[in-house]
């Protein structure tokens, strides 16, 4: 199909077409990157105005161009994963909403094809290369909530210890949580920051801190916030259980720490496994495209190509199943 462009615009004109492609979605991705400093403004006066953990919603789109980000929100509302989508998003603690998200795979895969069409102008290697490069910001997404979630559960002990004590001075259990979000580091500093600005427009404690749980996405988190909430309904020393709770999560996440340093080189062989083929593949691509050309081009190159991605993506869930230990 390149061929058959080239023959029939000639040359030059697929070179254009190439590097005017290239220049779209450079000029994307610099208006993205020009407007971080007037998002964080934004930012800074939401937070003045409704506390540090102001809701995303307030947050106007400033790092992409709005039509983009809206046809982004239509995709994801005709999907049906926008709700799913924003709280992933939310979890992992990114300035952004499902529409800018789904917008952002769309500029990276542009991005992929581009770039696989000035490496390797072949139509089927354009359209793998722009699907892989599509997944690039699901990851970034999985790995920050990860990172996030294991932030905040390993900051969990330390909150649960400063609420018992402020509530030992004889401070009320909104005190106490404003105590936590004042000495706490980020990312729970955020989170106890916005359940207290919750609190204090009206909304009950109970719900406030359900909410918080479901924001985090910990069972440390919910199977705190629960004992928090019994303990609060039944009545009873809440600073013993606070204490009694921080130690149980203190030795969770000991071991915790246990199990990944025994996997590690389990994960570290993961990722040599599945970046030897691809970083092989690419190099090959580069110094001798006529020798990885037919896996293209033939039909039985194509299905050896299929079968072996399908037998990479399958082996790496096994890989992960085996290394994957839960405490």
């Amino acid at each position: 199909m390149i061929r058959e462009i080239q023959k029939l615009f000639g040359t030059e004109a697929w070179l254009t077409l190439v590097l005017g492609a290239a220049f779209v979605g450079t000029f994307l991705l610099a208006i993205m990157l020009l407007s971080i400093g007037e998002r964080r403004q934004r930012r800074s006066l939401a937070s003045r105005i409704l506390g540090r953990g102001a809701d995303k919603k307030a947050k106007e789109t400033t790092w992409m161009p709005a039509g983009l980000a809206q046809a982004g929100e239509r995709v994801a509302a005709v999907g049906g994963f926008s709700a799913r989508l924003d709280q992933k998003l939310e979890q992992a603690g990114l300035p952004m909403r499902a529409g800018e998200f789904v917008a952002l795979i769309a500029v990276c895969a542009l991005a992929g094809v581009v770039l696989a069409g000035l490496l390797l102008p072949n139509i089927v290697f354009m359209l793998l290369f722009g699907v892989a490069a599509s997944f690039i910001p699901y990851l970034w997404l999985t790995r920050a909530q990860s990172q996030r979630q294991k932030k905040m559960g390993e900051q969990l002990a330390d909150v649960l210890s400063i609420l018992a004590s402020s509530l030992r001075a004889g401070h009320s259990f909104l005190q106490s949580l404003d105590q936590v979000a004042s000495e706490i580091s980020e990312p729970s500093a955020t989170e106890f920051h916005r359940t207290v600005s919750e609190i204090r427009l009206g909304r009950s404690i109970d719900e406030a801190m359900i909410a918080m749980a479901d924001r985090v996405g910990s069972e440390d988190m919910r199977w705190a916030v629960m004992a928090v909430n019994v303990q609060r309904e039944v009545g009873g020393n809440l600073a013993e259980v606070l204490d009694i709770v921080a130690n149980t999560v203190r030795e969770r996440s000991y071991i915790h720490r246990q199990v990944r340093v025994l996997s590690a080189e389990g994960r570290f062989s993961i990722g040599i496994l599945m970046a030897l083929p691809v970083g092989l593949f690419a190099y090959l691509s580069l110094i001798n495209p006529e020798y990885v050309s037919p896996l293209f081009t033939h039909p039985i190159g194509r299905i050896i190509l299929v079968v072996g991605v399908s037998l990479m993506v399958a082996g790496y869930f096994v890989m992960r199943r085996v290394v994957k230990i839960d405490v």
